[in-house]
């Protein structure tokens, strides 16, 4: 009986005996990829993106633990994980199963935040679903000869935010959980200040509100913590979030 989850191969590259590559190189010494998609419709997309570039698709699964029937996988294109924290927790995954593949996710295009989060949990290039088809098969040559790929728009998310000295003592209060009020009263400005700091910072980070910013900051693989400054009591301290 065929394995429920996997729910299409492509016969498009043929062995001389006119079975399927599966796992295997294909023709032509260009990578082999596999395609991890839980809607039979977004792996049909990839493989047809991929062949319109030369790139022939291995297998196309719906399931993590399908994968061990996929042996020489250069390249695994993961659709999944829409949350940030689903899709860290899929890289984790794949990257125990497969070390020595190249994982490129496509994923919407959300928080400017996901973008170097998912690079850092794993991944080596990220496709946005709306563009599947210009971009899917480019990326997908280019990480599986060892380059990192996001799109250009997204390029400088690569990197930590840098935060003035201001902006990093208005984040600190509010890590503590301090009102805008109380914030402008510790820093003596007025409220519309703090007001303009935490837009640039929610910016700067990629998230839209106080608690996607304090969870950020909290967050210890994000190694953002470190700086953060905040005031209690006159006396400016750094707020241990992470290390």
């Amino acid at each position: 009986m065929r394995d429920p989850s996997i729910h299409r191969v492509s016969h498009r590259r043929t062995a001389p005996n006119g079975n399927a590559f599966v796992g295997q190189r294909p023709e032509g010494g260009g990578p082999a990829v596999a395609v991890l998609a839980t809607e039979e419709l977004a792996g049909r997309r990839a493989e047809a993106a991929l062949e319109a570039c030369g790139i022939g698709v291995s297998r196309v699964v719906t399931d993590v633990d399908a994968l061990i029937d996929v042996p020489a996988v250069d390249v695994l294109v993961v659709f999944g994980g829409r949350s940030i924290s689903a899709r860290r927790v899929l890289l984790r995954r794949l990257r125990q199963r497969l070390p020595d593949a190249r994982l490129l996710v496509v994923g919407p295009p959300d928080s400017r935040a996901a973008v170097r989060t998912t690079i850092e949990a794993g991944a080596d290039g990220l496709v946005f679903d709306c563009d599947v088809e210009r971009a899917l098969g480019p990326t997908v040559w280019a990480i599986s000869v060892g380059q990192v790929a996001v799109p250009a728009t997204q390029r400088r998310e690569l990197d930590a935010p840098t935060l003035s000295g201001r902006e990093k003592q208005v984040l600190g209060l509010v890590v503590m959980d301090l009102s805008n009020r109380e914030i402008a009263s510790r820093l003596y400005v007025a409220e519309s200040t703090v007001k303009c700091h935490l837009s640039s910072v929610f910016a700067k980070l990629g998230v839209r509100s106080r608690h996607e910013a304090v969870r950020l900051i909290l967050d210890p693989e994000q190694r953002l913590g470190l700086g953060i400054l905040g005031l209690s009591g006159g006396d400016r301290r750094t707020v241990e979030a992470a290390s």
